[in-house]
């Protein structure tokens, strides 16, 4: 169907939420996996004439909502790509936009803290994580938080693999 919207140039004329966003990616995620590329080119073709807040929480929530565990990596994987080659504006500071996936993060997704990392800032993402650091977290939040730290590295942005992705080649 997402295929056949974008041939007809019918996503100019689509009024999409967050809530339809959210289901676009999971049925997408469920039926090709989080790393088409076809299906990446299409999504996004789908989602850049949408409301950019609308989009944001359509594809944020895929890491604050808990799916059943199969499922959470293509969707998340599928999201991410979205955000990082969409970019729209995250509304949160970036404290609240890493602590709020702490728990629900598949950490080998690296497109997300690469994405908030470009829209709140790297010194506003370092600022956030050296805090998060101080607070009590379980032990799974740590282990979240030193991934999300580890992706974002200094020199993360030469690594050949973040390259492709920034460049708009969102396909793995």
């Amino acid at each position: 169907m997402i295929r056949y919207i974008v041939e007809l140039g019918l996503a100019s004329m689509l009024k999409l939420d967050r809530a339809t966003i959210a289901s676009l990616v999971a049925g997408s995620a469920e039926h090709y996996g989080g790393d088409s590329a076809c299906e990446l080119d299409d999504l996004s073709k789908i989602l850049e004439p949408a409301e950019p807040l609308e989009v944001f929480w359509g594809l944020y929530q895929c890491f604050t909502t808990q799916p059943v565990e199969s499922r959470r990596y293509p969707r998340q994987s599928l999201a991410a790509s979205l955000l990082l080659r969409l970019r729209p504006p995250c509304p949160l500071p970036a404290y609240e936009a890493i602590r709020d996936v702490l728990g629900g993060w598949e950490v080998s997704v690296e497109e997300l803290p690469w994405y908030i990392a470009l829209v709140c800032g790297e010194d506003a993402v370092w600022n956030a994580m050296t805090q998060l650091e101080t607070e009590p977290l379980t032990d799974r939040e740590r282990l979240v938080l030193h991934t999300f730290r580890y992706w974002l590295l200094p020199g993360w942005r030469e690594n050949p693999l973040s390259q492709s992705r920034l460049a708009g080649d969102c396909s793995k």
